[in-house]
């Protein structure tokens, strides 16, 4: 009796200290969650500034959770946890491109391998929505630089050739991406068509006068 009682408590402690620190990791995930989506909304504001403090936020949060973890690989795969590492990949990525011009690698996020590629295919959303916002601004060109980091973006997602287990759904992300980018490209090309209209309409009235 004596060691099945010792047994007994052995696990229970080392389920209570599993169980605090998914509910510690839980709360975290939650609020990384919360500084990205701020962070995104800053951006789509086109106020850098703003998105930072988020995302410096976030990034704290985020080493927090790797920490606590790391050596846990029952609740570093969970659903909760890799969520929160694939809005912030989405937030980091959206951020550096609005601030620096280019995808921030791999080798830059503690992150799973999989959750790099999931926030890429999330990012190519925010990007066609920046596309849209330039159209209606009539801001063709820049509109057309959103169209060309996403398709960019699409490579890193053609290149890689590995089973949906290890990736996360690749394939069903590259294919939701691809279909973003045409409907993004039949947008700009309209746009470019119209303009071109407009101005050999201007021109005719001009020589008109």
């Amino acid at each position: 009796m004596a060691n099945l009682e010792s047994n007994l408590n052995n696990l229970s402690e080392t389920f209570d200290k599993l169980n605090e620190i998914r509910e510690s990791s839980l709360t975290i995930s939650r609020a990384v969650v919360r500084d990205c989506s701020k962070s995104i909304r800053f951006l789509h504001r086109n106020d850098i500034k703003g998105a930072k403090e988020f995302i410096d936020s976030a990034k704290k949060k985020m080493t927090e959770l790797k920490k606590l973890t790391e050596k846990v690989s029952e609740i570093s795969f969970a659903g909760y946890v890799l969520d929160a590492e694939r809005e912030y990949v989405e937030a980091v990525l959206f951020y550096v491109y609005e601030s620096k011009g280019y995808i921030e690698p791999f080798e830059k996020f503690n992150v799973h391998p999989s959750s790099y590629i999931q926030g890429i295919g999330d990012t190519i959303g925010e990007w066609r929505r920046k596309a849209l916002d330039n159209l209606r601004n009539l801001e063709l060109l820049r509109s057309e630089s959103y169209l060309n980091i996403m398709e960019e973006s699409l490579g890193i997602l053609n290149e890689l050739d590995y089973p949906d287990a290890l990736t996360g759904g690749l394939r069903r992300y590259a294919d939701n991406a691809r279909a973003i980018i045409e409907r993004t490209r039949s947008d700009i090309t309209t746009a470019f068509v119209n303009e071109a209209l407009r101005n050999d309409i201007s021109k005719m009235n001009e020589n008109e006068l």
